[in-house]
């Protein structure tokens, strides 16, 4: 990675993460409740204005999620002052970009094909976004990314597994790139569980400047539920609480995902039928003539590349087969998208598609 004189002189500052952080956010009171203080389960709660009969759902959910994270945090292997959640990882994306990022001065690098969400951040938060185009093996320019970064660069977001290529960045390349920047890099891992590779959250010890996105959206099959999580320094994680909606997950989701994390045996069970499924599609989609790449994928989807993939994608609609069109030139022109679905799914997506003229 070559490194530009700027960000040498940066890099002999120490690592201060309030030195990052908006000024406005360090000073910020954050919205506080009675609630927070008072550790214990049994006492009369006249604090909050709430109905006081109960319905199940007649207290406000605790704002700090801490039985949650508890359990989060003994099976990712952190400490709960390393966990901030959010209503998915979209609530916690725009609140580092708030954060972090002073709006119409600081900026961000993306990299392309990846997850939308981080531009539409950018954006609503009034933040530039620099996208560099991924090599033609998938993987982040670093030589290109070193030549975009500047004073005023915040965050470096890198998606891990990708998405839609289903490509895993190597955790050395991440190392290398979290000892050196001295901004924020937030590593997007939606979908780990599907992969071998290790995951960053092994940083996390080391270096100070590293934000593990993860969710249980994915493998853990509660998207409905809507919960993602940041492993961080503790640093990061109180700016993140500070401005994150006080009581961003409720009590019904907290409680949901309480009983589901202890179905443990279930998730790997349907995680492993998974990785089997998307291994034998990989087979059979490459045994069909429509496609000009298969590519491999260390997620729970698999890209496809076809010059015929509009018409494809509406081939597939019409029989009730919803995939995703991802045209996205330069790298993949004519890209779709196929998540692998159960046995039964996927055989009639099989089937439908040997039928395809």
């Amino acid at each position: 990675m070559n490194k530009m004189k700027v960000l040498n002189e940066i890099n002999e500052k120490p690592m201060d993460i309030n030195q990052l952080c908006r000024k406005n956010i360090l000073e910020l009171q954050p919205y506080s409740c009675a609630r927070e203080e008072y550790q214990g389960k049994q006492a009369i709660f006249l604090d909050a204005n709430e109905n006081p009969y109960d319905t199940g759902y007649n207290r406000y959910p605790d704002p700090y999620q801490r039985e949650v994270k508890k359990k989060l945090g003994s099976l990712k292997q952190v400490a709960t002052e390393n966990l901030v959640l959010g209503n998915g990882s979209d609530e916690i994306i725009d609140l580092l970009v708030r954060s972090f990022c002073e709006p119409a001065r600081d900026n961000m690098i993306v990299f392309s094909p990846g997850y939308a969400m981080y531009e539409v951040c950018a954006a609503v938060n009034q933040v530039e976004v620099r996208k560099l185009v991924l090599t033609a093996d998938f993987l982040p320019d670093w030589e290109e990314m070193w030549r975009q970064v500047d004073k005023r660069t915040k965050l470096i977001f890198l998606c891990t597994p990708n998405n839609p290529t289903g490509k895993v960045i190597p955790l050395v390349q991440i190392e290398q790139l979290v000892q050196t920047f001295r901004g924020l890099v937030v590593v997007d891992e939606a979908y780990i569980d599907f992969t071998r590779e290790k995951s960053a959250v092994n940083l996390l010890q080391k270096y100070r400047n590293v934000v593990v996105l993860q969710t249980l959206s994915k493998a853990w099959g509660m998207a409905g539920l809507r919960l993602g999580m940041a492993m961080a320094d503790p640093a990061v994680v109180g700016i993140l609480n500070k401005v994150k909606a006080p009581y961003n997950i409720s009590s019904l989701t907290q409680q949901t995902v309480l009983a589901l994390l202890d179905r443990y045996d279930e998730f790997q069970k349907r995680r492993d039928e998974i990785v089997s499924e998307r291994g034998r599609l990989l087979t059979e989609l490459r045994k069909l003539n429509l496609f000009q790449q298969v590519y491999d994928s260390e997620a729970n989807f698999i890209l496809v590349i076809t010059p015929a993939c509009r018409k494809l994608y509406q081939y597939l609609i019409e029989r009730q087969l919803v995939v995703r069109l991802r045209d996205m030139p330069p790298l993949i022109p004519g890209g779709i998208r196929m998540t692998v679905g159960t046995k039964e799914e996927n055989n009639r997506l099989l089937e439908v598609l040997k039928q395809y003229k």
